[in-house]
């Protein structure tokens, strides 16, 4: 170390790297702190924040000759020495307020033989003297000395101990702090003697000092920092994500996230899982978004719970709102988004909801099911979203290709789709990708704003916002306007729901939910004007619950949650500004006539109208819809596998209406006439190549259907 040393400018950020983030609600309440190294919490506040006296009484007690030596007070130091040397009582001391900032700074140099840390320190208080004016010394010192267990500086140790901001400390509780500094793990008595003794060195008359736990116990019980995090919990997982993004400055992080609604949404959730543990529930979360004013490209974190219990034993610690799991029907909306918006798709076109076999990579197909195993047979988009029918949405998935939709999640957030498209295959589309509350919460955003991903912001860092993500459009405007019609109609999704359910409200609100296989996992998230509301209900060890759907288990928690978070707000109403209703065929999705069974669909405005439906003819009781094939699908493949029975094999055939034709027969590739049963059903012999099938009514052909089996 050479004499170039005292002439390094010495860089205000060497006394501040251990300082620790106050974390506080949105109320302004302190739920813990960001951790730094060595494990302590320490705050930094300007000296102009401190009153005159903390300086003063510090400095009678620390070094008198503070303001008239340059680093070394020598004087100290030969006292220090002679007592060291013949006194029977062996005081050491003599270190000036710099020389221990010094050893502060640089602790490493405890373990330097005594000679080689004197030196040390001498040095590097001269430095400082140089390029330090002594209030900047004095601040670095009041906030970086060790105090009291794992607090540093007077900042943290006045908000901890005596729940007070540093500029509101007495003078009392400054003595008390100051003689903490020789000795942080000091006993009662220890306490109330140097106190009282330096009680007789100050200019300010206070008390004689009997019982130093009069100062400071009931904040050492529980301090206003301390009890939402010692305590309740709710607030801890937000805390310990906060922590984890790492991007915390120095003093405060102001978040979005409320304390008063988390402790709502926590006993919510509690309340709410009573009811469901006979059902095999143990755990569920919940996460509540934000819109302020007519922001349209973000929304604001209010609420997150992590868990049922964040002290609990063994998984109380998960944070349910961002670990991954099945995300059953989650995704349907986003698919049918952008299949909408890349036009393949209107929210009028008509699917088959029957049994298919789709086939799949290495000779494999892929069989999906509905949740209630029954096919529906032909309807519309709307349809099959509102009544999550899962048939309609792995056609969609397959016309649009998986490799591109597997792009579109990556676009919207889902960055832990690690595998290729393929590893995934059309279950993609119901969920087995995999997704986090916080992730559909973000997604089911965008319906909000109008297709708009949102960015969602978490807090402010000194007065800015902090946000969690960017925001980007994914689909258009109108797009989002018909999801978000489609997703608030009760009577669309009553065939599968039914009248009364979890899901309907006395206010708008946008609703899907999702149940993956097994029921281990019951998801549903919810928006309105304002809020996304999304809730997850199951067991963290993967364990399947007693048939708990998303409507039943997590959409208790969601009901309640908007119920709570409407009950003293307008109940506002869905204005449309891009769609009209309309009446369309139910089975054809042609502009419906008197004659059609209709359905009325919100589309948007600039929309083409389809031809009018002319399949129909009045009987003298009910309306039908002509004949057709309802499977095998027109191009649709079947593989062979020459490893099964053949008789095995046989590709199936239903056809619609059979029962309003006088004669109806069946051709195989044009020379086999198959058998039909009076339900419309039959079955070929699989062979391989192309083939054809026709249906006649006795010599008039009434529809026709090619396929193909490789």
């Amino acid at each position: 170390m050479g004499i170039g040393f005292l002439f390094q400018p010495i860089d205000q950020g060497l006394f501040k790297k251990q300082i620790t983030t106050r974390i506080l609600t949105k109320e302004k309440k302190v739920i813990g702190r960001s951790f730094n190294d060595t494990q302590t919490k320490q705050d930094w506040e300007s000296i102009q924040e401190y009153p005159d006296f903390v300086s003063k009484i510090v400095i009678i007690a620390e070094d008198k000759r503070f303001l008239s030596h340059h680093g070394i007070d020598f004087l100290a130091l030969s006292n220090s020495m002679y007592s060291y040397l013949f006194s029977k009582q062996k005081r050491g001391g003599g270190s000036t307020i710099t020389m221990q900032l010094a050893r502060v700074v640089f602790p490493e140099i405890r373990n330097y033989p005594i000679a080689i840390r004197k030196v040390f320190e001498f040095i590097t208080a001269i430095r400082f003297e140089i390029w330090m004016t002594k209030d900047e010394i004095l601040e670095a010192y009041l906030n970086s000395v060790s105090l009291h267990s794992n607090l540093v500086g007077f900042p943290s140790a006045s908000l901890q101990l005596f729940g007070k901001h540093i500029r509101f400390l007495s003078i009392e509780e400054t003595v008390y702090l100051t003689v903490l500094i020789r000795k942080n793990f000091s006993s009662d008595a220890e306490v109330q003697f140097r106190y009282n003794q330096l009680r007789e060195k100050i200019p300010y008359p206070i008390p004689y000092l009997e019982n130093p736990k009069a100062l400071s116990l009931e904040f050492q019980k529980e301090s206003p920092e301390e009890s939402n995090t010692k305590w309740k919990g709710e607030n801890q997982h937000f805390l310990n994500w906060i922590r984890n993004l790492k991007v915390l400055p120095e003093e405060e992080f102001v978040s979005t996230v409320s304390s008063e609604l988390n402790a709502e949404v926590h006993s919510i959730v509690n309340s709410e899982l009573d009811g469901l543990r006979r059902w095999n529930v143990s755990n569920a979360s919940a996460l509540v978004l934000e819109r302020s004013g007519n922001q349209n490209d973000e929304l604001s974190l209010v609420a997150m719970i992590g868990s049922k219990n964040f002290f609990e034993e063994g998984n109380g610690m998960v944070n349910g709102t961002l670990a991954f799991r099945d995300a059953g029907s989650t995704l349907k909306p986003l698919l049918y988004a952008y299949a909408i918006d890349k036009k393949v798709y209107t929210v009028n076109s008509i699917f088959s909801d029957e049994k298919y076999s789709f086939p799949i990579g290495f000779g494999g197909n892929y069989l999906p099911r509905n949740a209630d195993l029954r096919y529906w047979g032909d309807i519309t988009l709307a349809e099959a979203l509102g009544n999550s029918r899962n048939i309609p949405a792995v056609t969609t998935i397959q016309e649009i290709g998986v490799p591109s939709f597997y792009q579109f999640l990556l676009s919207a957030g889902f960055h832990h789709l690690k595998e290729s498209p393929s590893f995934y295959g059309p279950g993609l589309a119901l969920g087995t990708g995999g997704a986090s509350l916080l992730q559909l919460s973000r997604m089911y955003g965008s319906f909000l704003l109008g297709g708009v991903l949102p960015k969602i912001r978490l807090g402010y860092i000194k007065g800015s916002p902090y946000f969690y993500g960017d925001s980007k459009r994914l689909f258009s405007e109108e797009t989002a306007e018909e999801i978000k019609f489609i997703l608030s109609d009760s009577k669309l999704r009553q065939r599968a729901f039914g009248r009364r359910s979890y899901l309907n409200f006395p206010f708008p609100v946008s609703i899907k939910t999702g149940t993956s296989k097994d029921f281990r996992n019951s998801w549903t998230i919810g928006f309105n004007e304002r809020y996304v509301v999304a809730a997850w209900v199951g067991n963290f060890s993967g364990e399947k619950t007693m048939d708990v759907s998303g409507s039943f288990g997590a959409g208790r928690i969601v009901q309640n949650v908007f119920r709570l978070l409407m009950n003293d707000k307008s109940k506002m109403v869905y204005t449309p500004k891009f769609t009209e209703v309309r009446n369309f065929c139910k089975f054809t999705g042609k502009s419906a006539t008197d004659k059609c069974p209709s359905i009325a669909l919100r589309v948007r405005k600039e929309m083409i109208l389809p031809e009018v439906c002319n399949k129909h003819r009045i009987g003298e009781d009910s309306t039908v819809i002509g004949v057709g094939f309802v499977y095998p699908a027109n191009g649709q493949v079947y593989l062979y596998h020459p490893s099964h029975a053949k008789e095995k094999q046989n590709i199936p055939i239903r056809i619609r209406e059979i029962q309003s034709l006088k004669d109806p027969k069946l051709f195989w590739n044009q020379k086999e006439e198959i058998r039909i049963s009076s339900n419309g059903e039959a079955n070929v012999s699989i062979q391989r190549g192309k083939q054809k099938l026709e249906l006649f009514d006795g010599i008039q052909k009434k529809a026709s259907v090619q396929f193909e089996v490789k």
